[in-house]
């Protein structure tokens, strides 16, 4: 199928579309019986044509730009097609793509939804209705790159920030107070995509890609660079970037961690701090923690390293007390993307820098991070898992003692990421604690 091409920069279609687009129109299957739509194949293929006019005619260039990338959508029962964005152009095919960077499958009735404003693909992805693979961090900025529907009332954007010497990617959805979401080790936003479905009606909502993950900058690990320290200063010269002024900061795992250092370092930038399954001071990792701290076993990731993918999954599937909770899909997208990622060799020196970095810290003495961890001022909240294999919940008691102001829970039956395996529960924590937060005092 050839492709037609209005203008210059502009959206490529599929042939036809333009001149039938009124006539499809009033053709249109009605969404509720877009599934079963079997018996008139030329009215579905009028839906589907219609359906991508809808999307090409809101391609942003400027959300588009220096982006090359390759998305198949696959269509059940109805075919595939194949989205292509260069040059800050946008070309839809028929058929397969050859090497896609992401896939994206669902039925014709979510996919119309899906243009049309009236679902989004993180709601879409989150209950199964669409699948992703590939590229997960490349997949949540595909929505961004189109002027919303008509029913979206919830527009995501996709932004690029240039601080400290590093460029982080970052997905932003909602209006309201600023709220920062940072992720853990080896991952990126996509594990806080729960959070920005259950935040942004009410708050804008900012899912950071740490620089050494997703689509951020993965630089060399030198000097300070993935310290803790040194992401508290980059994610602040993000919230100075962009204008955001004081922040609510919600971080899980390391993510929680670089919220702590952030707030002790930069406590006017932060307005109040939400840990889930927070990285502490790991009194466990003491004895080994001086081999660390004067070893350099970042630079091990310079080599290549193939890991089965069925270690990959197994790993993910540890971080949760039940990992049925989520569509078996997920969870094969989750480690095919880990797997994609331990092909870069910056994601591999950036996982080891941090990993050493968390198990050299000090546990003990004036410099440690339970001493320092008296000194915070902003207002905290700390949610630990009953079922966390990585943080234990043990540490609850020392976070209260430590800082007796602050609210600290443990949750059963809950793993390492709360946001996955509990997320309306998270969603209504968070949503009333930053309430409560930003209420004048």
């Amino acid at each position: 199928m050839s492709i037609q091409e209005p203008s210059a920069g502009g959206p490529r279609v599929l042939p036809g579309a333009a001149a039938s687009d009124a006539a499809t129109r009033r053709r249109a299957v009605p969404l509720s019986a877009v599934p079963d739509a079997g018996p008139d194949p030329a009215a579905v293929a009028d839906q589907v044509r219609a359906a991508t006019l809808r999307l090409v005619e809101r391609f942003r260039p400027s959300s588009a730009a220096g982006l090359t990338a390759t998305f198949e959508v696959r269509l059940a029962g109805h075919g595939d097609l194949t989205v292509m964005v260069a040059d800050a152009r946008c070309s839809v095919t028929a058929g397969p793509a050859r090497d896609p960077d992401a896939t994206l499958a669902t039925d014709l009735g979510t996919w119309v939804a899906l243009v049309d404003g009236r679902t989004d693909g993180v709601s879409a992805f989150l209950s199964g209705a669409l699948q992703v693979s590939g590229d997960l961090a490349l997949a949540t900025r595909f929505e961004t790159l189109f002027a919303p529907g008509p029913h979206n009332h919830r527009p995501q954007r996709s932004i690029t920030t240039r601080t400290r010497g590093v460029t982080l990617d970052s997905l932003v959805a909602g209006s309201g107070p600023p709220v920062l979401l940072l992720h853990g080790l080896g991952a990126s936003k996509v594990s806080f995509l729960p959070t920005v479905a259950a935040l942004a009606d009410r708050f804008e909502v900012h899912a950071i890609d740490l620089p050494g993950f997703g689509h951020s900058s993965k630089p060399f690990p030198a000097g300070r660079r993935y310290s803790m320290g040194w992401f508290a200063d980059v994610v602040n010269g993000y919230l100075i970037e962009n204008r955001l002024g004081a922040a609510h900061v919600v971080g899980n795992s390391m993510g929680g961690r670089i919220g702590l250092e952030l707030a002790l370092r930069h406590p006017h930038s932060v307005r109040s701090l939400a840990g889930l399954g927070s990285a502490v001071g790991f009194d466990h990792y003491r004895r080994i923690a001086p081999l660390l701290r004067h070893t350099q076993l970042q630079w091990l990731g310079v080599a290549p390293v193939r890991i089965p993918t069925s270690v990959i999954e197994r790993v993910i599937r540890d971080l949760f007390h039940d990992p049925r909770i989520l569509p078996e899909a997920n969870h094969l997208a989750a480690a095919d993307d880990v797997r994609r990622s331990l092909g870069d060799p910056g994601y591999r020196l950036a996982l080891l820098a941090c990993a050493r970095t968390l198990g050299a810290e000090r546990s003990r003495g004036s410099r440690s991070y339970w001493s320092r961890l008296a000194g915070l001022r902003p207002p905290s909240l700390w949610v630990f898992g009953d079922h966390d294999r990585l943080v234990s919940s043990q540490y609850a008691q020392r976070i209260q003692t430590a800082l007796p102001r602050a609210v600290v829970d443990v949750w059963e039956d809950v793993g390492h990421v709360p946001q996955f395996e509990a997320p309306e529960r998270v969603g209504a924590t968070l949503t009333a604690w930053l309430t409560q937060a930003d209420a004048p005092v």
